[in-house]
């Protein structure tokens, strides 16, 4: 008897005991619930659990892809500054010329005689003065006599040196490493002062004329750096800079052209050649979690900060560029605001919210 009343007591403790666990574990994983799933907080009236972070200010880095082509620094045009008859023309349309190299020969023979005349003058203008000197120190020759002769002498050194331009311009050469685009001249013909001859595409430096969407605009800047490669060296990559970009979007093709510079020593990159430019965008900016933003109220964008006062406050932001995760804010965010990034959707303005690190985003 007293072992049958022993065992109900021993069950009975077991059953108190089964009990408290059971209770304690419920209210445990209540609790649990309640702070860490936000329809349950919101049940029982506690403070809804999210996660936030700061925005911050940051270096955003963007790299902005086109293709393009390859096409001259500038464009020179080359003129006659003689008239004579065209002797010979050793370049034409497509030609690669460098520094120096022979475009276009005039007849020298009126310039190399108009030079002697001029080399004679100026001799004997130069031996009058002297003889002008000598007599001037015996007293033979007055002062204005010797100034008219030191006039002279100038004068003919003048006609050397224009003789001398004039000879040197029956040559046309290249002023730099360029590519013959036009060419005006014929052998034969008679030239005329200023008259066009040729025109030349400076090759070194080169341009790469990337066409980039309208949809890239705020990230395209004079200076930032590039990278280019090209079908016609595969595996090569030329470094450059941004140096110019159009101020127009092309209608049809909703494109701008940002132009990059890239040196050419070798003379390798040619007029035409096609390529793929990546330039390298970098800015500072005040940005939030891409995550964090969120569009309930049409088309403006929004987020939900976190302020002392533990409540969420639904704002809303101009956003500005996006990458590697994060969103530039424009205005309505201070840096060190507390911006939500996780549980953001389930919450309404002015919810009492706390910041929850035992969230299941956390583990």
């Amino acid at each position: 008897m007293s072992e049958t009343r022993f065992l109900n007591r021993r069950r009975l403790v077991w059953l108190i005991v089964v009990a408290v666990l059971l209770v304690g574990t419920l209210a445990i994983t209540a609790y649990r619930l309640a702070t860490t799933v936000q329809n349950d907080a919101r049940v029982v009236g506690a403070p809804i659990p999210v996660q936030t972070l700061p925005a911050t200010v940051k270096s955003m880095h963007e790299v902005v892809g086109a293709s393009g082509t390859i096409q001259p620094s500038m464009l020179v045009n080359t003129t006659a500054k003689v008239i004579a008859r065209v002797l010979t023309v050793p370049v034409d349309l497509g030609t690669i010329v460098r520094p120096g190299d022979l475009l276009c020969e005039f007849d020298p023979q009126l310039y190399a005689a108009n030079l002697s005349v001029a080399q004679a003058t100026y001799d004997h203008a130069l031996k009058q003065l002297q003889r002008m000197e000598s007599l001037e120190k015996k007293k033979f020759a007055s002062a204005v006599d010797l100034e008219t002769a030191r006039v002279a002498v100038a004068s003919a050194m003048d006609t050397v040196i224009s003789a001398k331009i004039d000879l040197a311009n029956t040559r046309v050469v290249s002023p730099a490493p360029a590519v013959i685009i036009e060419r005006e001249v014929n052998p034969g013909e008679m030239s005329h002062i200023d008259e066009t001859l040729f025109q030349l595409g400076i090759l070194d430096p080169v341009l790469m004329d990337a066409a980039v969407t309208e949809d890239k605009i705020g990230y395209v800047y004079l200076g930032m750096p590039a990278e280019v490669g090209t079908d016609a060296f595969p595996g090569m990559t030329f470094k450059g800079t941004v140096t110019k970009i159009d101020s127009l979007v092309n209608d049809t093709t909703r494109t701008f052209g940002a132009y990059v510079q890239l040196t050419n020593h070798s003379l390798q990159l040619k007029k035409g050649v096609t390529g793929y430019a990546r330039l390298l965008s970098t800015r500072m900016a005040l940005t939030v979690p891409t995550t964090a933003i969120m569009n309930p109220v049409g088309d403006r964008a929004t987020v939900f900060t976190v302020g002392t006062n533990q409540r969420a406050q639904l704002r809303e932001v101009r956003i500005g560029l996006n990458a590697e995760g994060m969103t530039e804010i424009l205005d309505d965010l201070h840096e060190g605001d507390q911006v939500v990034v996780v549980g953001q959707y389930n919450l309404r303005d002015n919810d009492l919210v706390k910041v929850n690190r035992y969230a299941p985003w956390n583990r």
